[in-house]
């Protein structure tokens, strides 16, 4: 049961991320970008491809990833959204839509339709397991780095 818990607590801290994107872009900026997912999707594959085709390690490609993400954002802010600042949100919405759905096209013929999977270290593929019985709590590895890596972005 707590195992459980645990695992939504992970799960929900990835989500939090994600959430805290969309909010200070519509917060600071008053700007509704739906293709927020695509950005993550963008940094996910870019992991993959330089762990499993480039032999990267993990630790260097994560913030491999962020970057090349941050500069894929920065460019089509500096061609493309700009040009969207102050017109109306459905205008917004419907360009970030659209960008949504030429990213997952373009990946999809790029990389395939076949789920990609993150082989992962060996040091992040433990399970810890605490106290017995129905109050077990067993912890992932790789769920208490996405918890401290969640937590270290969200303090920075």
């Amino acid at each position: 049961m707590l195992t459980l818990l645990f695992d939504g607590l992970a799960y929900g801290m990835l989500l939090f991320v994600l959430a805290l994107g969309l909010a200070v872009t519509m917060g600071l900026m008053n700007f509704i970008n739906l293709a927020h997912g695509a950005f993550a999707m963008a940094g996910g594959y870019v992991l993959v491809v330089l762990m499993q085709k480039h032999g990267w390690p993990f630790l260097l490609c994560l913030p491999a990833a962020f970057l090349v993400t941050a500069l894929l954002g920065a460019l089509l802010e500096s061609t493309l959204y700009r040009r969207l600042y102050g017109k109306p949100h459905l205008d917004q919405v419907l360009f970030s839509i659209g960008l949504t759905f030429m990213a997952v096209a373009a990946v999809d013929y790029v990389m395939g339709s076949s789920q990609v999977n993150v082989q992962t270290p060996e040091w992040l593929r433990g399970r810890i397991e605490l106290g017995s019985g129905a109050w077990t709590l067993g912890m992932g590895a790789y769920r208490l780095f996405i918890i401290g890596l969640c937590l270290a972005l969200t303090l920075a």
